[in-house]
């Protein structure tokens, strides 16, 4: 019988963490490479500030209120008069034929 999706998983990170640690352990081993990574880190952390402060300032802002909308001016309503016919559409039709 396999094992539950549940311990597949925990295996799984179990993993992961080796592999993870391996790696940082890797990496403080070697100078030029902990250099990078602490210097990356310091870029990093200052790009997240300049995010946080722009979440900061959005979330301060106050919701303006709503207005409503400006009174559009009105079109004048579609009469007979001013539209076309089937008359004078077919009429028309026949001119561009």
């Amino acid at each position: 019988m396999s094992p539950s999706l549940a311990a597949q998983n925990k295996q799984w990170q179990r993993e992961d963490d080796a592999r993870t640690l391996a790696r940082a352990e890797e990496i403080r081993n070697t100078p030029v490479r902990l250099k990078g990574a602490v210097k990356e880190a310091k870029v990093m952390a200052k790009q997240s500030e300049k995010e946080a402060q722009s979440m900061k300032k959005v979330a301060n802002k106050q919701t303006p209120k709503t207005r409503s909308a400006p009174n559009k001016k009105r079109s004048r309503p579609v009469t007979q008069t001013n539209k076309q016919t089937p008359k004078t559409r077919s009429a028309a039709n026949k001119r561009r034929k």
